[in-house]
Formats: C-alpha cells, structure tokens, sequence
C-alpha cells in the first residue's frame, strides 16, 4: 500500500512534536530526583564540564539543534516505514516509539557501560529516559499524524 504525506501538515505537527518532546525531556532530565543523581556525579573524571564547549548556553543550544536534527530523522523514518508498522493511530506509532527506542537507547548504554568509564547509575537514567521518552515521542508522533491526517494510505 503506497502513503502519501502532506507536508506542510508534517511540517506543522512535526514542529509542535518537537516542542513537546523538548518538554518532556526537560521533566525526565531536569526534575529533582534525577537532577540529585547527576549532583552526586559533579566533578567525576569521565564528565566533561560545560566549559568544555564553551559553556551552559552552547550545551543547551548544542543539546537543542542534534535533538531536533534526530526527531526531524525519526519522523522521516516514520513516514518510511509507516506501511510496515502494525495497528493504526498512536499505537503505529507506540510501536514506531519502541523501536527507536531500543535501537538507540539500548546499544548506546552498552557502549557508554563497555567503553567509557561513565557512572553506572548515570548510564542507567540514560538508559531509562531515553528509552521511555522515545516511546512517548512515538506514540504522539502516530496520534498527531493520523488524528490530523499526515499520512494517508493512497
């Protein structure tokens, strides 16, 4: 079955998903519980400091252009493999979501664990937030697009 996309509508939705999705990493990343387990890894030797790209304000903005870049990816690979995935809606794209989430969540935590010596509790919030964060990405990816028909089966 061929899809086809309105781009100004992917356009559109894609943007606000990105917005939310910058939001709900703030909450994973930024709440107190997970702030103090980063406090407790303040100094450790395989933590580079902000200084060392020029300080807060390029992390963020770095932080904000790759996160952009890879959810613009993500949904491009929605779109991709839109007919292959099983169920309708959000739950498209839940599926979708847990896909790309063990795809870069999983490997990238074994190799933060086997080549890096990064905290290990640090490597398991990673682990956690990300992995849950892009199922959350996929599942309002799949509702935002068919609730608004961005993608429609020709």
């Amino acid at each position: 079955m061929k899809t086809k996309i309105d781009t100004k509508k992917a356009f559109l939705w894609g943007s606000v998903l990105i917005i939310i999705q910058m939001i709900i990493g703030n909450v994973f990343y930024m709440n107190p519980f997970v702030a103090n387990i980063y406090k407790q890894f303040e100094g450790h030797h395989s933590l580079k400091t902000f200084e060392f790209i020029g300080g807060f304000g390029n992390w963020i903005f770095l932080t904000m252009v790759f996160g952009i870049f890879l959810m613009i990816v993500w949904i491009f690979l929605y779109r991709l493999f839109y007919s292959s995935l099983p169920g309708n809606g959000w739950i498209k794209g839940l599926y979708f979501g847990i896909i790309i989430g063990f795809i870069k969540s999983v490997p990238e935590a074994f190799n933060q664990w086997m080549l890096i010596n990064y905290p290990t509790p640090l490597i398991l919030v990673q682990l956690f937030n990300t992995f849950v964060s892009l199922v959350i990405f996929g599942a309002l990816l799949g509702f935002f697009f068919s609730k608004f028909k961005v993608i429609t089966n020709e």
